[in-house]
C-alpha cells in the first residue's frame, strides 16, 4: 500500500462502493465520509473510475475473471463495468497486486 493512502477496510469499501453508480450520474449513493481526507478519496476514486468506464474499457474487462470469484457479476452490463471501472481505480491508486486487490475486494459486503 502506499503511503499515506487511507486504509480501505470494510466500513471504508462499503461506502465507496455505496457510490459506484454516481459517474453514471445516477447519484445513488448516500453514505458519506465524515472525514475530509476520506471525502476527497471518494472523490478522487470516482473521478477515475469515469475515466476507466469512459477510455479503458479493455482494462476494466480484464478485472472479469479476478472479481468473478467474489461478485456474480453479469456479462455485457453497465453495472458490471462500472463496478470493475471502480476496481480499476482503487487497484492503481493502491499499487495493488492482483492477489492483495482479490483480498481487499472480498472485504466489501454491500452488493448492488
Amino acid at each position: 500500500m502506499k503511503k499515506n493512502l487511507s486504509f480501505l477496510d470494510q466500513e471504508r469499501l462499503d461506502i465507496i462502493f455505496d457510490h459506484v453508480y454516481d459517474c453514471a450520474g445516477l447519484n445513488v449513493g448516500t453514505r458519506k465520509f465524515s472525514e475530509e481526507k476520506l471525502s476527497d478519496l471518494l472523490e478522487t476514486l470516482i473521478s477515475m473510475q469515469s475515466f476507466n468506464y469512459r477510455h479503458r474499457p479493455d482494462d476494466t474487462l480484464e478485472l472479469f475473471g479476478l472479481m468473478e470469484e467474489i461478485f456474480n457479476f453479469e456479462s455485457n452490463s453497465d453495472g458490471t463495468a462500472l463496478w470493475l471501472s471502480l476496481i480499476l481505480a482503487i487497484r492503481e491508486l493502491y499499487g495493488f497486486s492482483d492477489s492483495k486487490l482479490v483480498t481487499v475486494m472480498k472485504q466489501i459486503s454491500i452488493r448492488k
